[in-house]
């Protein structure tokens, strides 16, 4: 619980300082692995403009996998028996970013801004599953519930925003966040669970910025 409180701390200790931007955004989100292969969230941002083409950017998101699915493995003790299980999920993932992204096109309306991303991500596994008799494995109605923590990302922000759209000082965005995160240990025995994740994250938002920014 201290790390989300001194995370949440960090991300709005900027708020302090001039030209500073607030927004709210709905997010889709695919990953490679099925426990969280499909999740929908909402994130809350910061971002703090260093000069008129560059941006310091920190989020926090919440995403929810509520998504059915499949999991069809080999037993990891012998290599033979056959588990299928139907899974059902409620499964969470806690994002912390930052990124420092650069103004591609820039006009008095509208900016596309690309630059390099880094995250600290935090799993909650709650799973409920039925169980196929399978040869030696009997069948049944099974539950699980674990937990990765603070497991490192990389990966990149792409982003076009209009601004005063809705009403000044206010602009939409829509942003895709390609990115690689860190999901079980390396070495652990009879984990089958991968040590990286891929992702794509989709975004659609709105922002406020306080302050008047300045442009070349």
């Amino acid at each position: 619980m201290r790390i989300f409180i001194i995370l949440f701390a960090l991300a709005f200790i900027p708020f302090v300082l001039p030209a500073q931007e607030i927004g709210l955004n709905g997010f889709y989100a695919a990953s490679t692995l099925d426990k969280f292969g499909h999740n929908f969230g909402f994130g809350f941002e910061y971002n703090e403009y260093m000069n008129p083409k560059q941006r310091l950017g920190i989020s926090l998101s919440l995403g929810f996998c509520n998504t059915p699915y499949d999991n069809i493995y080999y037993s990891l003790t012998d290599g033979k028996s056959l588990y299928i299980d139907q899974v059902t999920p409620r499964n969470k993932r806690f994002a912390f970013r930052v990124n420092y992204a650069f103004g591609l096109l820039r006009n008095p309306k509208s900016n596309l801004l690309l630059g390099p991303e880094v995250g600290l991500n935090c799993f909650w596994i709650n799973e409920q599953y039925d169980r196929t008799a399978n040869g030696n494995i009997p069948g049944g109605h099974y539950s699980s519930v674990s937990s990765n923590l603070y497991r490192f990302g990389l990966g990149c922000l792409l982003e076009y925003e209009l601004r005063d759209v809705i009403g000044k000082g206010i602009a939409t965005f829509m942003a895709i966040h390609p990115e690689i995160t860190g999901f079980a240990k390396g070495g652990m025995k009879g984990n089958s669970s991968p040590a990286r994740i891929g992702w794509l994250n989709v975004e659609l938002g709105f922002r406020y910025c306080f302050h008047k920014r300045t442009r070349n």
